[in-house]
């Protein structure tokens, strides 16, 4: 049995609405697949530890990251060599969340807690400079993606398979559509 785990970005939530339309996508079409979508800790350290848990103790794990849970995604794929759907990607998370240092409230689960320069640290410290197995990620990005510069994430995963949208935004309009590529990309029938 498959087991695809969702990992969401920054600030965000299991209850964010690409998680909650691939649940249901994946208990309708693809039932035997185990669904784990697990509330990441702000501080990239400890979100490490959680996925490297929750990564250790399921069979033939996938993964979907979206935004920062596609930067994770792809540390995940160097340690363990699965499979991952990026959708919108981090690529340089750091220099992104430079700019929230500082008091932060995520609005899905009304966590406070201090964005520090030690955060930024533990990020830099899961970079991928080199990919040892790029056909392994598959990208999919918006061109006008509000938060993240597209243009990164199509260079850095130039050699995997990229899904490029031209329009659309952060959120990455749409997405249920691809549910049925990411699947198949995933192998989630096989």
């Amino acid at each position: 049995m498959k087991t695809l785990i969702y990992l969401h970005g920054y600030n965000s939530s299991p209850h964010s609405h690409k998680a909650q339309l691939t649940t249901q996508y994946m208990g309708k079409h693809h039932p035997s697949v185990q669904c784990l979508l697990p509330q990441l800790s702000f501080a990239p350290a400890k979100a490490v530890e959680q996925m490297t848990a929750l990564m250790n103790k399921v069979d033939n794990p996938v993964i979907i990251g979206s935004s920062l849970g596609g930067y994770y995604a792809n540390f995940l794929v160097e340690q363990y060599g699965c499979k991952a759907v990026l959708v919108n990607p981090a690529v340089y998370p750091d220099r992104l969340l430079e700019d929230y240092l500082g008091a932060q409230t995520n609005d899905y689960t009304g966590e406070t807690y201090t964005l520090t320069t030690q955060h930024m640290i533990e990020l830099r410290a899961l970079a991928t400079p080199r990919m040892a197995e790029p056909e392994k990620r598959m990208l999919m990005i918006q061109t006008a993606d509000e938060t993240l510069d597209f243009s990164e994430a199509t260079h850095f995963y130039q050699a995997s398979r990229s899904i490029i949208e031209y329009g659309g935004n952060h959120s990455f309009i749409g997405y249920d559509q691809w549910l049925p590529a990411i699947a198949d990309f995933l192998a989630l029938s096989r």
